[in-house]
């Protein structure tokens, strides 16, 4: 039986949950609320996000649990062009 390699996926929005101690985290992007558990060398970074927060996670799903890889926190100008630059290419597609 072959090991499934765990699929690698980004998710951006605003931290509406945190806690560092039990390394969890909650991001709503914006049609859904994604609850992550960081992995030991994330943990650390969950000290420095705080609610209200923008990041980017990076996490793969494990034995069903969606485990953050990485966590980055974005400025809010960057969020924002970000959001944008995908709404015009929405604008684009139709």
């Amino acid at each position: 039986m072959k090991s499934e390699k765990a699929k690698t996926a980004r998710v951006t929005g605003e931290v509406t949950s945190v806690d560092a101690k039990k390394g969890m985290l909650t991001v709503k992007t914006k049609d859904k609320d994604v609850n992550l558990t960081a992995d030991a060398k994330t943990k650390g970074a969950l000290e420095k996000i705080k609610v209200g927060d923008m990041v980017r996670v990076s996490y793969s799903e494990k034995d069903g649990k969606m485990v953050a890889t990485s966590v980055k926190a974005e400025s809010a100008s960057k969020a924002t062009k970000s959001t944008k630059t995908q709404e015009k290419k929405g604008e684009m597609t139709k």
